[in-house]
């Protein structure tokens, strides 16, 4: 995928706040704050979507929070600028369900898991001690990477208009 220069800067930089706020806040955050920017969608009221899932988190299993934050955003653009509830719009609502079906399986593929604690080498988020220093470990892995690319969890998301890149975990 080809970016101008401006588009690079822009694209860069909504990556770099996706990652400084996975590590403040969680992956579905970070995931959908990134694409509700990218594909300039809407932020008031939707921004709260995904605040909860900090709890599923500390249940110590869930599913990757980049998939939920994604799912939902991928939602928001099929049905951007309807008013009426999603069942009204079953073309739209049908892209949806495709394209975040589409994302499930890729990332299968690609992982092997969806499953949050899989995905971090067996990390238990409900504990602690184990959750502050994965903190550690990938703040640490970053800053000694000019890039974003030393995490296992990359994610494509495409047949929405857009194909990018989302490097988390």
């Amino acid at each position: 995928m080809g970016f101008t220069v401006k588009e690079q800067d822009v694209f860069d930089d909504v990556l770099t706040q996706a990652y400084k706020r996975m590590h403040r806040y969680t992956c579905a955050e970070a995931s959908l704050q990134a694409l509700l920017t990218l594909w300039d969608l809407p932020k008031k009221g939707y921004s709260w979507a995904t605040v909860g899932y900090g709890g599923a988190i500390l249940s110590g299993q869930t599913t990757c929070g980049l998939l939920i934050g994604s799912s939902i955003a991928i939602s928001l653009r099929c049905g951007q600028g309807k008013k009426e509830i999603p069942e009204e719009h079953g073309s739209e609502r049908g892209k949806a369900i495709l394209a975040v079906e589409e994302l499930y399986i890729d990332f299968l593929k690609k992982f092997g898991s969806t499953e949050c604690k899989a995905l971090n080498q067996g990390v238990n988020f409900s504990n602690e001690e184990e959750m502050l220093q994965w903190a550690i470990d990938t703040e640490q892995m970053h800053s000694y990477s000019r890039t974003l690319t030393h995490t296992k969890c990359t994610l494509r998301i495409e047949g929405v208009g857009c194909e990018l890149w989302f490097p988390f975990h």
